[in-house]
């Protein structure tokens, strides 16, 4: 009686090993098929980054900048070389050179606009002394620039437009200085006045340098 009883204790303590086994392996293989079946991170999915440490990109320049408007004055201090000097009563040789380069790219704004350049004698007389000769003018094609004599003494430069993404040159050759015999001794003056349209901002001085001093002849 205690034989079989003893036996019986020991089947069932087997089959209860056996069921649990069974039930570990059945909850490792249904583990491995899930595990196999999720998805893994595909080629082409974004992978989030700290954008502290991302390449910054700076656009490729266009080009020259857009213009930005006349602010100040639209040449730097004219340049002159002058004639030397001047005879009372006489002149000097065409050797007068008038330079009025523009202050920046944009400064000169594209339409049309003038000046005039004044001599006086030493004590400000404008009728003792006058220009010779013929006004040349050697300038960018985009200034459309011309210059005559409006009076013996007033030469006028004027322009048609201009390139605002380019710092242009204005160059007048092709004149002299005279002085009558009443013209005061001394350093003759040039002043830019009259200044419209696109230049009338003028120059950063319109008090030239003296192109020339008027002499006693011997």
């Amino acid at each position: 009686m205690r034989d079989e009883s003893m036996s019986e204790r020991t089947f069932r303590t087997v089959v209860a090993a056996v069921l649990v086994g069974a039930l570990l392996l059945a909850v490792a293989v249904a583990g491995a098929v899930v595990l196999r079946q999720s998805p893994g991170p595909s080629a082409s999915a974004s992978v989030p980054t700290n954008a502290s440490f991302a390449p910054s990109r700076t656009p490729a320049p266009t080009g020259p900048p857009a213009p930005t408007g006349t602010h100040g004055p639209v040449f730097t201090v004219p340049r002159v070389t002058g004639v030397g000097r001047i005879p009372r009563g006489g002149s000097s040789g065409p050797t007068l050179v008038l330079q009025f380069l523009e202050s920046r790219y944009d400064a000169i704004p594209d339409a049309a606009g003038s000046f005039r350049v004044t001599l006086t004698d030493h004590a400000g007389h404008g009728a003792t002394v006058a220009f010779t000769g013929t006004p040349a003018v050697v300038a960018p094609d985009s200034l459309g620039a011309t210059a005559r004599l409006i009076a013996s003494n007033v030469l006028q430069v004027s322009i048609t437009g201009s390139d605002p993404y380019h710092v242009e040159l204005i160059t007048i050759r092709g004149l002299g200085i005279s002085a009558v015999s009443s013209a005061v001794l001394g350093p003759v003056h040039a002043e830019l006045g009259d200044c419209t349209g696109s230049l009338a901002s003028g120059a950063a001085t319109n008090v030239l340098a003296s192109p020339g001093t008027v002499v006693a002849i011997p």
